[in-house]
C-alpha cells in the first residue's frame, strides 16, 4: 500500500497519541490508584486502538486476515473497553454479554467477505456500523452518570465529542453504500483525500481521553463530596448535609407553604449494648437500625445520623398527622425485627420526638422542639413516641 506522506504523519501521529494516552492512564491506574478498574480499562482501549492502526497501515493488495480482520475486530474492542471503563467508573450496570454478542455478529458479516480490498466497503459499513452503535451506547452511559452527578447541561458538553463519533460512523455507513466514489475520504487512510477525515480522527482521539478525564475527575469529586456528607459508619447522611436539606425544604415552607416534618431518634440502652457487647456489636446495632429506618421511609425522605446514636429524619411535604403515622412505622419496625450478635438475639427499642412547622418557626428551633419531644419520650419510660408542644 502507498501512503501519501502526510495522511501517513497523521497516522504516526494518531499512533502517539493513542500510545501517550494509554501510558497516562495506566500510570493513572497502579501508582495513583485513581478509579484503578476503569483507568486500566482506558489504558487497554487505548493499546487495542493502537494496535489496530497499526494493523490497518500493513494492509496491501494481498488478502490478510490479520491486517483486514483482527486491524477491525482490535479498534472495535478498544471501543467496547472504553464502554466498560465508563461502567466501572460510575458503577453502571455491566454490559458484556450484550456487548460481546454486538462484537460476535460484526465479526460474522466480515468474516463472510473476503479480506481484501474488494471487499473494503462491505468491512467498512460493518466496522462502521458496530462502532456507532458501541458510541452510542457510550454517549448514553456517560450522560445519565454525568447528569446524575453534576446536572443536564455539564452532562451535554461532555458527551458531544461522543456524539460526534456517533455522527462520523453514521456518515460513514451512508457514505459507503450510497457514494461509491466519496468512499476513500472516509473509508481507506493512506489516500490524500482521507487527510481531512484524519485530522477529524486527530481531533477526537484527543477530545474522547479528555472527556474520559474529565469523566474520572466528576466521579472523583463527586466521592469526595459524598464522603463530605455521609457518616462513615452507616452511609447515612451527616449533620452538615442534613442542615442544606433542611434549608431547602424551609425554602419551600416558605415560598409555597408547603408543609414538613421531622423526626429525632434515639435508640434506648445503647450504652448497656456497647458495654456488655463491645463496640462492634454497638456499630452492628446502629447499621441495623439505620436499615430498617431506610426500609420504611418514602424515597424523598431524609435519613441522617444526628451523632451518637441519634437519627433524624426529615419529611418534605408532611403535616403532624402524617409524620405520626410515620414515626409509628419506625418505632414498629424496630420492635418487630432484632439483630444477632455471637449467638445471641438482641432487640433494639427507640424513643422518639416529632415536630412539624409553623409560621414564624425556624428550622433549627424545630430541631430543638423535636429533640425536647423525645427527650420527654425518654423521661416516660422509653421506647415511645411524643409530640412536640
Amino acid at each position: 500500500m502507498i501512503f501519501d506522506p502526510q495522511a501517513l504523519l497523521l497516522i504516526k501521529f494518531i499512533c502517539l497519541l493513542a500510545s501517550t494516552a494509554a501510558v497516562a492512564w495506566g500510570l493513572i491506574a497502579k501508582p495513583l490508584q485513581i478509579a484503578t478498574q476503569a483507568s486500566m480499562r482506558f489504558s487497554l482501549a487505548n493499546l487495542f486502538v493502537l494496535l489496530g492502526i497499526i494493523l490497518n497501515s500493513q494492509r496491501s493488495e494481498a488478502s490478510s486476515y490479520l491486517f483486514w480482520f483482527c486491524s477491525d475486530m482490535a479498534i472495535l474492542f478498544g471501543f467496547i473497553l472504553l464502554r466498560w471503563g465508563t461502567k466501572a467508573l460510575f458503577r453502571l450496570s455491566p454490559s458484556v454479554k450484550s456487548d460481546l454478542i454486538l462484537l460476535a455478529i460484526t465479526a460474522g458479516v466480515m468474516l463472510s467477505v473476503p479480506p481484501n480490498f474488494s471487499s473494503e466497503r462491505t468491512l467498512a459499513v460493518a466496522f462502521s456500523a458496530c462502532a456507532a452503535l458501541i458510541f452510542t451506547m457510550l454517549t448514553r452511559d456517560n450522560y445519565q452518570a454525568i447528569k446524575r452527578d453534576t446536572g443536564n447541561r455539564v452532562a451535554i458538553a461532555m458527551v458531544m465529542p461522543l456524539v460526534a463519533m456517533v455522527g462520523i460512523f453514521t456518515i460513514r455507513i451512508f457514505i459507503a453504500l450510497l457514494s461509491p466514489e466519496e468512499s476513500p475520504i472516509f473509508i481507506a487512510m493512506h489516500t490524500q483525500e482521507a487527510i481531512p477525515v484524519l485530522w477529524f480522527y486527530v481531533f477526537l482521539t484527543l477530545l474522547i481521553n479528555i472527556v474520559m478525564i474529565g469523566n474520572a475527575m466528576t466521579r472523583l469529586v463527586s466521592k469526595i463530596r459524598m464522603l463530605a456528607e455521609r457518616d462513615q459508619l452507616t452511609g447515612l447522611w451527616n449533620r452538615r448535609a442534613m442542615h442544606k436539606f433542611l434549608n431547602n425544604i424551609h425554602q419551600r415552607w416558605l415560598k409555597d407553604n408547603v408543609p414538613y416534618s421531622m423526626i429525632l431518634l434515639d435508640l434506648d440502652h445503647f450504652k448497656e449494648i456497647n458495654d456488655q457487647y463491645g463496640h462492634d456489636a454497638g456499630d452492628l446495632a446502629l447499621l441495623t437500625a439505620a436499615r430498617l429506618f431506610g426500609s420504611v421511609l418514602r424515597e424523598n425522605d431524609a435519613l441522617c445520623r444526628h451523632g451518637g446514636e441519634e437519627f433524624l429524619v426529615i419529611l418534605p411535604a408532611t403535616d403532624a398527622p402524617a409524620a405520626r403515622a410515620v414515626a409509628e412505622k419506625l418505632h414498629q419496625v424496630l420492635k418487630d425485627n432484632s439483630f444477632i450478635w455471637q449467638g445471641v438475639t438482641i432487640k433494639i427499642h427507640a424513643s422518639l420526638g416529632y415536630a412539624t412547622i409553623y409560621q414564624g418557626c425556624q428550622p433549627d428551633k424545630l430541631l430543638m422542639q423535636a429533640d425536647q419531644a423525645m427527650y420527654r419520650a425518654k423521661s416516660e419510660g422509653r421506647d415511645r413516641i411524643c409530640q412536640a408542644c
